[in-house]
């Protein structure tokens, strides 16, 4: 399938985008990054002879820009690496386009649009933009990614799209409804792994005092397979967030959802109820910022059926000093086997990265990338990654 061009994809985004860019306050750069480095197993293949020296280069762009009203912004990351042995050129990029608008003093609108492409997981061992980890992550909306897309060499390709609204109901009460959409394809006409999926939601608030929040909300989510397959969960859940400090903030839900599977035939139909749970605790200071988050519930899976998920993750940003800072980045991803079949199919996915990087100046900086990573599957193990790079970077635009 053919892929949009950059161009046509922010011009996309521009359409979600509220407010009068020139009037607005702003921010631009481009990063122009080059690194050498070396990974013992870049696509998590199986096999002895995986590992290569690689170059990399590497672009990101970042437009954002803000009004008393609304805040919008649009970035994109695109990356090359060229391996020495084995696995010649790769290459990944991550477009993406957010906006937040208040319509009146009591709706606020929100959106956002995004597409993306991976190979074996590289892009979640990357930092770039924003620190890591320094926008919440949201209970709301759990997404737990199928760790079996981690072990395709071939390329993944992620279109996704998000809209909502919050309406405050009075000075504690409050309701946030939205809708996503998303299509997951991979490259070499492999129709039969692709699948569509929608998920909706509708949560109430109610603030109890200053700290304390509690709440209930609707989620629904179907997946669309090709050959008639479907999946499709609902279920409500409790909610809760509590703000212990103006450093500490806490959020859960838990309850559950109605599965139903149906892989369209005459009597192929079953269904299940599921624990569904998620939730955030999260640190942020001046310099400093810490995060961890978890989720369970089923998922649907590139092999079409409704896995039971589970995933936790925590991410770390510190300013050092002046000129340096330290990223972190850890995560483990399970799903559990197919109900419908006897064997076992369980994966876990686990990845651990970080990155050091310190000012030269005004426009250089530079730095070093590490990154483990480990895919247990039904099959064959691939080899564990281990990766170190060493990079230069030179910024367009303003000055951080």
């Amino acid at each position: 399938m053919r892929t949009p061009t950059l161009g046509r994809f922010l011009g996309a985004a521009v359409l979600i985008c509220p407010g009068n860019a020139a009037a607005a306050a702003s921010q631009s750069y481009v990063d122009l990054e080059a690194g050498l480095g070396y990974s013992t197993n870049p696509l998590l293949r199986p096999g002895a002879s995986t590992s290569s020296s690689f170059g990399r280069i590497s672009a990101y762009g970042f437009h954002g820009w803000s009004t008393e009203r609304s805040a919008s912004s649009l970035s994109a990351y695109i990356e090359n690496t060229s391996y020495i042995r084995r696995h010649s050129n790769k290459q990944t990029f991550d477009l993406s386009a957010n906006t937040s608008r208040a319509a009146t003093e009591k709706v606020q609108l929100f959106g956002h649009l995004s597409f993306s492409g991976d190979v074996g997981g590289q892009l979640g061992s990357r930092f770039y933009g924003v620190p890591a980890g320094s926008v919440p992550p949201d209970p709301v909306q759990a997404d737990v990614v199928d760790p079996d897309l981690y072990a395709l060499s071939r390329r993944t390709y992620r279109l996704s799209g998000r809209i909502g609204a919050n309406v405050a109901l009075s000075a504690r009460d409050s309701v946030t409804s939205s809708f996503a959409a998303e299509k997951l394809f991979l490259s070499g006409n492999q129709d039969d792994l692709s699948f569509a999926q929608y998920d909706g939601s509708v949560a109430y608030d109610h603030q109890l005092n200053e700290r304390v929040t509690v709440g209930g909300r609707l989620i629904a989510q179907l997946s669309d397979y090709t050959g008639g397959r479907s999946i499709t969960s609902v279920g409500p859940q409790a909610t809760a967030r509590v703000r212990f400090s103006s450093q500490w903030d806490v959020s859960a839900a838990i309850g559950f959802v109605r599965t139903s599977e149906d892989s369209g035939t005459v009597r192929s139909s079953q269904s299940s109820i599921d624990l569904a749970l998620d939730g955030s605790v999260c640190r942020t200071l001046e310099y400093e910022r810490i995060c961890v988050n978890f989720a369970r519930r089923n998922q649907s899976s590139i092999v079409g059926g409704a896995r039971t998920s589970t995933s936790a993750g925590l991410t770390y940003y510190r300013q050092l000093g002046a000129d340096d800072r330290v990223q972190l980045a850890a995560s483990v991803i399970q799903t559990g086997s197919l109900r419908s079949l006897d064997q076992d199919f369980t994966s876990t996915f686990l990845s651990l990265a970080g990155s050091y990087d310190r000012r030269l100046n005004q426009r250089f900086s530079g730095g070093i990338n590490l990154s483990a990573r480990k895919l247990t599957r039904f099959g064959p193990d691939p080899k564990n990654d281990l990766s170190g790079s060493v990079f230069l970077r030179y910024r367009l635009g303003d000055i951080r």
